[in-house]
């Protein structure tokens, strides 16, 4: 059973669903290819195609061979794959798939290894995941063999650069960018303040290896920005250009880049050294590199914490068994979490969505995390089960993604179902499908390497600090971490429906373990995070 989901975030997710590019896979295709297929009964070729990471099957052409329907939505961007007795969703640019049986009261979610790549309106899928999927759901009999490939001159390589070289002229400097292949529609624009920048189509680079500074010259720095669709070299330039201008070399691929700089005022005191000002201009142009590396630097820190006690106000949450209150358990452990990161880690700005009991809408919660532009978002909550007393015990740590067991699915919904106790849900509140939820979770896919890194992390702390109750990390949708945009995750600290969870989660020296175990996890955290992106 879904409950319901804020309307913003289903406006959110239609947004970002019709804002994804016409090609949306961030891979070459080097070739068109054909793979040999067979059921128990027939066999045929199938279109492929070859990328950097591997072979895609057109999701198209194999569910044709086995005898599907098709539904598409242009404008979003799914293909609806119809068998008599399953119905499969594809999304473009996504890695989670949809699956309806007929025998099935609730749909499955399936998350295969890369994306669904789209291009030239079709829809690929890795081969390996497709073809396991469609073993499982359709044709157990379904098998592959002898990859044939076609060459096709429309698929050409894309263009990479290699590398590039900078010549100093009499009168100017000429700034070459060495390719692989053509580049049609280059440009560049006129000097921006210090930059100029240069846009090539289709183009790609190892944008770590190219990102280069220069002590000398014209071009302080090169900073490469690879998108979907193009390159853009951001040139940093000292001084001004009189002219600048952009050809594409006639004897090979190469761009051509022609800067011309503003001619020096004529110096009329013999007494001024020329060499001075040149050192003195090299050393602000260096200045200038150290602070702005070090601005950087400061965005990349982890300076702000988000703490958030599940429940509150006239939400008691779960109820234990001798009448323990989730919301007050919560409290406790975040309000001494909160005291131990201001004394052990004081360059760590605490954030909470509340520190009395009043009642915080879910939606609330996520907005408040990214106006204090959180870098961590950790809500905290405990668990019960619907018969007590029960034997189950011990913490679990939550990430953001389709719950893959009944029991995640039934723990979010518990908490999900929260949204009822606001004034007026219903107008503010849709039901949340396992598509928009997908879609929704797009918008936290930059956090997802952070998220898991710090969940790995907590489980080991709180493992340690707390024998015998180790669990592995888990997922499932909870509403509350849609919103934050940032890393998150939700920790269950342990289960009021167990009388032994319930006499340590009430006593403080119980919550002041849980705290002391998600700061360890926390300072962990914190030293990676900050050597990672320096």
């Amino acid at each position: 059973m879904r409950r319901i989901l804020s309307g913003f975030f289903i406006f959110l997710s239609a947004i970002l669903t019709a804002l994804l590019p016409e090609g949306l896979h961030s891979q070459s295709i080097h070739s068109s290819d054909s793979l040999n297929v067979r059921t128990s009964e027939k066999n045929a070729f199938v279109q492929t195609i070859r990328s950097d990471s591997g072979t895609y099957i057109a999701i198209r052409s194999l569910s044709s061979f086995l005898g599907a329907d098709h539904y598409e939505n242009v404008l979003l961007k799914k293909l609806e794959v119809k068998f008599p007795r399953v119905t499969l969703k594809f999304t473009a640019g996504n890695a989670f798939i949809v699956v309806t049986t007929a025998e099935l009261r609730r749909n499955r979610v399936y998350q295969f290894t890369a994306p669904i790549l789209y291009d030239d309106q079709n829809y690929y899928a890795s081969s390996n995941d497709l073809l396991t999927l469609f073993r499982s759901t359709v044709d157990s009999t379904l098998s592959s063999y002898q990859e044939v490939v076609q060459e096709q001159d429309s698929l050409s390589p894309a263009p990479n650069v290699t590398g590039f070289s900078i010549e100093e002229k009499k009168n100017g400097t000429l700034f070459r960018i060495h390719l692989s292949a053509p580049v049609k529609d280059f440009n560049r624009t006129l000097q921006i303040g210090e930059w100029i920048y240069v846009t090539l189509p289709g183009a790609y680079c190892d944008t770590v290896a190219f990102d280069t500074a220069y002590t000398d010259g014209i071009v302080r720095r090169i900073k490469p920005v690879q998108s979907e669709t193009s390159l853009q070299l951001s040139l940093q330039i000292r001084g001004k250009l009189e002219q600048s201008e952009i050809v594409q070399d006639q004897l090979s691929s190469d761009i051509l880049l022609t800067l011309i700089p503003t001619a020096p005022e004529a110096i009329s005191d013999p007494k001024i050294d020329s060499a001075a000002i040149r050192r003195k201009q090299n050393d602000r142009a260096r200045q200038q590199v150290v602070n702005s590396i070090a601005k950087q630097k400061e965005k990349w820190k982890l300076d702000v914490v988000v703490i958030d006690p599940g429940h509150g106000g006239h939400d008691p949450g779960t109820i234990g068994i001798i009448g323990t209150r989730e919301k007050d358990i919560a409290l406790g452990i975040a309000l001494k979490l909160g005291e131990m990161i201001k004394k052990e880690m004081p360059d760590v700005k605490v954030v909470f969505t509340r520190k009395t009991d009043r009642f915080v809408e879910l939606y609330r919660r996520g907005q408040i995390a990214n106006e204090n532009e959180g870098k961590l978002f950790i809500s905290i909550h405990c668990n019960s089960t619907e018969r007590k007393p029960s034997s189950a015990n011990g913490f679990e740590i939550y990430l953001l993604r389709p719950g893959k067991t009944e029991d995640a699915i039934r723990i979010a919904e518990k908490e999900n179902d929260v949204v009822k106790l606001e004034k007026d849900y219903e107008d503010r509140y849709q039901e949340l499908t396992e598509e928009n939820f997908i879609i929704l979770t797009m918008a936290q896919s930059a956090y997802v390497k952070q998220s898991e890194r710090y969940a790995e992390m907590l489980e080991e702390t709180m493992s340690a600090q707390m024998e015998g109750m180790r669990q592995p990390v888990k997922q499932a949708g909870f509403y509350v971490l849609v919103g934050a945009s940032m890393p998150n995750v939700l920790v269950e600290s342990g289960y009021l429906s167990n009388v032994k969870d319930e006499r340590f989660l009430r006593s403080p020296a119980g919550q002041k373990k849980i705290a002391t175990a998600i700061l360890n996890g926390l300072k962990g955290y914190k030293n990676e995070y900050e050597d990672e992106n320096r």
